[in-house]
C-alpha cells in the first residue's frame, strides 16, 4: 500500500466518522423535536374547548317559563 493509499484510507475512516457523527446528531435532535411537538399536542388537548352561548337561550328559556311550557 503505497503512502498516497494509506491517506486515502484514513481520510475515508475520517469522512465515515464524520458522517455516523452528523447522522448521531440528527437523529438527537429529531428525538428531541418530536418530544416537544408531542408535548405541544398535550397542551393543545389539555385546553378545555368552550363553545359561544347561543343568545336566543336565554330568550328561548324565558318564554318557556312566561308560557309555563318550562
Amino acid at each position: 500500500m503505497t503512502d498516497e493509499d494509506t491517506a486515502r484510507a484514513r481520510a475515508r475512516e475520517h469522512d465515515d466518522a464524520n458522517t455516523a457523527a452528523a447522522f448521531a446528531a440528527l437523529a438527537a435532535r429529531d428525538t428531541a423535536l418530536t418530544a416537544a411537538i408531542e408535548a405541544a399536542l398535550r397542551a393543545y388537548d389539555a385546553v378545555p374547548i368552550v363553545r359561544a352561548a347561543d343568545p336566543r337561550a336565554d330568550a328561548r328559556a324565558a318564554l318557556a317559563k312566561a308560557t309555563g311550557d318550562a
